[in-house]
């Protein structure tokens, strides 16, 4: 019986669906790879501050996904925070955009978190589209010529001293 029980849960469990997600076409078609370009994109941050796909190029920059509802990303967004404070902006442009998050929700949790990068809160999928299908935190680190060369997910977050090294590898390749 309480194993036709979790058969059940679990065949429940795996019908369950993000609606905007399964119900809206990808801006993008795919989900982006190492050695694919930056989307085009331009987003607005909390600051007011315009960013677009060719403010990044020229330097090696860091673009990652996040919500502030997935745990995932909570873990992962004050690693990205410790990368903020040990690196110039100048030097490794970070780029924080929600994925369906409001502004509100953002700034709650960033004054929570004692969080101070800017971000770029959307309401919505559209620009997380031009990156991927599915699944958050996602972290693209690109070259200066706007090639993504390294791609984190879920999966073995890195920490921040992992990403400062993946930088400087790409950095001194030139």
């Amino acid at each position: 019986m309480l194993s036709l029980l979790l058969v059940s849960l679990f065949s429940a469990c795996s019908l369950i669906t993000d609606d905007d997600e399964a119900d809206s076409e990808s801006a993008s078609g795919s989900t982006l790879v190492v050695g694919d370009k930056l989307p085009s994109f331009e987003v607005t941050m909390n600051d007011g501050t315009k960013i677009t796909t060719a403010d990044l190029l020229g330097h090696v920059s860091l673009v990652m996904l996040f919500s502030v509802d997935c745990p995932d990303c909570r873990w992962q967004l004050p690693e990205v925070q410790r990368l903020w404070d040990m690196t110039s902006r100048r030097q490794l442009p970070i780029v924080l955009i929600s994925r369906a998050n409001s502004a509100n929700a953002i700034a709650e949790y960033w004054q929570q978190a004692k969080l101070t990068m800017t971000y770029s809160p959307q309401s919505d999928y559209r620009v997380y589209r031009l990156f991927a299908e599915n699944i958050i935190p996602r972290i693209y680190i690109s070259d200066a010529g706007g090639t993504i060369r390294y791609i984190s997910t879920d999966v073995n977050m890195p920490t921040a001293e992992q990403l400062i090294e993946k930088t400087n590898a790409i950095i001194e390749e030139k």
